[in-house]
């Protein structure tokens, strides 16, 4: 994204009014890069949410194509799509959305190498994937490259989110919070059954902190999570 012009600071002045978030913490989410894996009824809502919040560059990763039965909760898809590869819909509802943003989508299956690379390319991960053995996968690369990790779930109506920074010696991974084999393989998928409520209520988990309209993401492109949270 370019400098804040006027039109920008006009844009971005409800969340410039924050304390937490000021000019200073504006133009760091322009410079930042969140890579976001999984586009569907997690994803999809948080794509949107970051560009229109001014992340400056976006990477959305997803091999799967949009069916109808997604159109209920995964909003950022719609009946034009149906039979599009998932992230390059969500690119696009994100640039119509803000076209400033700079969204790239990876249409193909995210592991090995290619994921290594692409974490490490990024400010925060936000995993939102359906299968564990992508979680253990994403939380690996994050541990590696010291990117925070920001994962969150939902089935019908409940929705969790966790935050892991490999920056601090002292946080836990994904893998001690839900060690493999513990309740779930590396092979079994994330329950998906969800009302479109909690999954907005989980995307608004990723965008609220404290008390600001803020995910946990931009925090982390500003500088650090808020220290009350776990």
């Amino acid at each position: 994204m370019s400098p804040m012009n006027d039109e920008a600071l006009l844009r971005y002045s409800r969340q410039i009014m924050l304390d937490a978030i000021d000019i200073e913490g504006q133009e760091r989410l322009l410079a930042g890069h969140a890579l976001v894996v999984g586009a569907g009824g997690l994803g999809s809502p948080v794509a949107l949410y970051l560009a229109a919040a001014g992340m400056g560059r976006l990477t959305l990763a997803d091999d799967d194509e949009v069916e109808l039965s997604n159109l209920q909760r995964q909003i950022a898809h719609g009946m034009a799509d149906i039979g599009r590869p998932k992230a390059e819909s969500a690119r696009d509802a994100g640039l119509a959305l803000n076209p400033d943003c700079e969204i790239r989508a990876l249409t193909s299956r995210l592991d090995g190498e290619a994921l290594r690379a692409a974490v490490a390319q990024a400010d925060v991960v936000l995993d939102c994937t359906d299968r564990f053995s992508s979680r253990y996968a994403v939380n690996e690369a994050c541990r590696h490259a010291g990117v925070p990790l920001v994962s969150g779930a939902a089935i019908r109506f409940s929705g969790q989110l966790a935050v892991f920074d490999p920056r601090d010696s002292q946080s836990p991974c994904y893998a001690c919070l839900y060690p493999p084999g513990e309740g779930a393989t590396r092979n079994s998928v994330v329950p998906r059954t969800a009302w479109w409520p909690p999954w907005s209520v989980s995307s608004a988990a990723f965008r609220h902190w404290r008390r600001s309209s803020w995910s946990v993401a931009l925090a982390a492109c500003i500088g650090g999570f808020p220290p009350s949270m776990v």
